[in-house]
């Protein structure tokens, strides 16, 4: 696990006046390509700043969500920390838990279950996972966090899709 993605929030007008919008793209790159929509995490209250923004203050960006959900369904049978769990369920569901809970092996609030995939035979079920619409993006324990191979093909994903939409 890594400590996290880096979250970065972009002032936008947005012929209302200015947004923050908050992206795991990096400044560099934003400025080169644009922020496209689905590289938008999700949006600050205004006059909110991003080191003092708590769940109250943001909102989720809906297209964000799918696009994560839709890496974590491609490549989630990848994750090796998934895989050994799953040879240890052997049946059922394992599922995929934010980096930010503070005892995985107890109660883990919804906010930080990311989702689940079936497991039999102790094997990860291809295209099984299911996202949980419970889970958020920031909590009171911090932005989401991702197992680092996850983050990685998160990244490329973002990285991939045309300037413009």
């Amino acid at each position: 696990m890594t400590d996290g993605l880096k979250v970065f929030v972009y002032q936008v007008n947005t012929g209302e006046g200015e947004r923050g919008f908050v992206s795991v793209l990096e400044p560099d790159w934003v400025f080169k390509h644009g922020l496209h929509p689905e590289a938008i995490v999700g949006s600050l209250r205004e006059g909110v700043h991003l080191d003092q923004a708590g769940p109250e203050d943001f909102q989720e960006n809906p297209a964000f969500v799918r696009l994560l959900s839709g890496v974590l369904f491609d490549h989630l049978d990848q994750d090796e920390n998934l895989q050994r769990e799953a040879g240890i369920q052997a049946e059922g569901y394992v599922y995929l838990l934010d980096a930010r809970t503070t005892d995985p092996g107890g109660r883990v609030p919804p906010e930080d279950i990311i989702g689940a995939v079936a497991v039999t035979g102790g094997q990860i079920v291809a295209d099984s996972y299911q996202h949980n619409s419970r889970h958020r993006l920031l909590t009171g324990k911090g932005w989401f966090r991702l197992p680092q191979q996850l983050e990685i093909l998160l990244l490329q994903q973002l990285r991939a899709r045309p300037d413009s939409q």
